[in-house]
């Protein structure tokens, strides 16, 4: 299947992402923060990333610029958060950083694998 790269300070939450993208076939790697991904991701290269939004240290706009500066853009991201973006910002997201979808936590196991299948299949 994928390789899908899981981002998030909550291990609880990293080990659920990481049973259910196995359930699903996926081989997994996990991070636990914007600057261990920003580390590991070249050598992983990963097909997707759940990216969580708010996590301690770098913010999220610091982790796309990076990658924006690295040109890291071959792999999709999808947002898992508690923010609500409005509408423009969605949009204005998905546009600049190849952020595919946001997930909201707490979230429907049913919705993220739908997600995660949908991201994965588009181009």
């Amino acid at each position: 299947m994928a390789k899908v790269m899981i981002v998030d300070d909550n291990r609880d939450i990293v080990e659920t992402l990481k049973s259910i993208m196995e359930m699903e076939g996926h081989e997994t790697e996990t991070a636990y923060d914007g600057e261990e991904f920003l580390e590991r991701v070249e050598s992983v290269n990963p097909d997707l990333v759940l990216l969580d939004v708010m996590m301690p240290g770098l913010t999220t706009k610091e982790i796309l610029g990076r990658l924006k500066e690295r040109e890291l853009n071959h792999f999709k991201i999808i947002f898992v958060t508690v923010v609500r973006f409005s509408e423009d910002e969605r949009k204005r997201l998905m546009t600049e950083f190849n952020i595919q979808d946001f997930v909201t936590k707490p979230f429907n196991l049913s919705d993220l694998v739908k997600k995660v299948k949908i991201a994965l299949l588009q181009k």
